[in-house]
């Protein structure tokens, strides 16, 4: 038995732990200890109570300023989450350092986890990518712009990269680990799960070798229900915060279909608003299997769980991005024509029409028909075997 560190650093949303649990069942079943240290522990009864993981909050960044300039490349992610200085990465470098010790961790699993990598480095430990496309940034430099559109000058990408590094080698000194000489050295772990396919990675040109398949949990969860009638069955999951909620909620009413709605966060008085004869709500996840032969259109923020299972299912999309990495992911779906989007700036949209658009989009349902004919021999049973074996490996260097 080994002792097995899931790390949630960055990022939002229920893919991190739904993308994390069935991997996690696998490792308990061959009898490995795994404990988790999780961005965001308010959703774990949803996933993780009915299986013997222990969990803890993560070390975390308290942002002391607030930016308003576009997010360029992933160095400038970072920058903003600690690691504009010595004096904010160290601290949490060594908050890192104590939880793997109190831990006796063996083996990292980093889900946009970069302090978490940095930290496994600086105690010699073995670590291993674990997620999308969008946490874990190609093997460059300077690290790729993630907003084209920007036309960002390469000299200005370098800088931000730079600047980044020279902090993490600040702080590599202080444990006398060896420096980087580039960034995307961080990310040269003894395995990288890039848990995606080619059309659904947030960076292009990758090695057609690089990827394990889309991690989703298709489980978890209250089974779907809709009514028994003729018309067309759409599942929507969104955010109690999203900025245009309550227009895309009055909307429905107007679109002749049944709707399933799990809004995250939503309380019991606000749902009822909105229900209708054809607009149901769940308090909980729908389970993903439930839906598959039964909806005709996902609507979702483009997190890249939901997209991949919908689109092995056969089942169209319609993509309401609120911030960069969904964004790029639907501008990807969009230009294959797999999933209609909705502008994240365009606050005239009417919904109604965008639904009843993709509905009736033939050449989209015979993409998203032909992208999962394309994957219909992947199985995601094997992918997670294959993984397990692949961490049993690495602890037996």
């Amino acid at each position: 038995m080994s002792n097995i560190t899931f790390c949630w650093e960055l990022g939002r949303g229920y893919g991190h732990l739904a993308g994390f649990k069935p991997l996690a069942e696998v490792l308990l079943n061959k009898n490995h200890k795994i404990t988790a240290l999780l961005r965001d522990v308010g959703d774990v009864h949803k996933f993780l109570e009915k299986i013997p993981v222990s969990y803890f909050p993560a070390p975390k960044w308290q942002a002391t300023r607030k930016y308003t300039a576009p997010t360029i490349n992933y160095a400038d992610i970072i920058s903003r989450c600690g690691y504009d200085s010595k004096e904010s990465l160290l601290p949490l470098v060594q908050q890192w350092r104590k939880r793997f010790r109190d831990c006796g961790t063996e083996l990292v699993i980093a889900d946009h986890s970069p302090t978490a990598l940095l930290a496994a480095r600086t105690l010699n430990l073995p670590a291993t990518l674990f997620g999308a496309g969008f946490f874990s940034p190609p093997l460059e430099y300077p690290m790729p712009s993630l907003t084209p559109w920007l036309d960002t000058q390469p000299f200005f990408l370098k800088d931000i990269e730079n600047n980044v590094l020279d902090v993490i080698n600040r702080v590599l000194c202080q444990f006398d680990a060896p420096r980087l000489d580039y960034l995307y050295q961080l990310f040269e772990v003894d395995e990288n799960f890039l848990c995606t396919v080619p059309e659904l990675d947030h960076y292009d040109k990758r090695s057609p070798g690089a990827f394990w398949g889309p991690q989703f949990d298709m489980h978890n969860g209250v089974a779907a229900y809709w009514p028994e009638n003729r018309k067309k069955n759409i599942f929507v999951y969104t955010m109690h915060n999203y900025a245009f909620l309550q227009r895309l909620l009055m909307s429905l009413g107007k679109v002749d279909a049944n709707f399933l709605v799990h809004c995250v966060g939503m309380d019991e008085e606000a749902e009822n608003q909105y229900t209708q004869k054809n607009i149901r709500f769940s308090a909980e996840p729908i389970q993903l299997q439930s839906i598959e032969n039964r909806a005709d259109l996902v609507i979702c923020h483009a997190g890249h769980g939901t997209v991949a299972a919908s689109l092995l299912m056969g089942i169209p999309l319609l993509s309401l991005p609120t911030q960069l990495e969904q964004l790029l992911l639907a501008n990807r779906l969009s230009a294959l024509k797999l999933s209609g989007v909705i502008n994240i700036r365009d606050e005239q949209v009417d919904f109604a029409q965008s639904i009843t658009s993709v509905l009736n989009n033939d050449e989209c349902r015979q993409r998203v028909r032909m992208f999962a004919s394309h994957y219909a021999d992947f199985d995601q049973k094997k992918q997670l075997e294959d993984i397990a074996l692949a961490c049993e490996e690495i602890l037996l260097r």
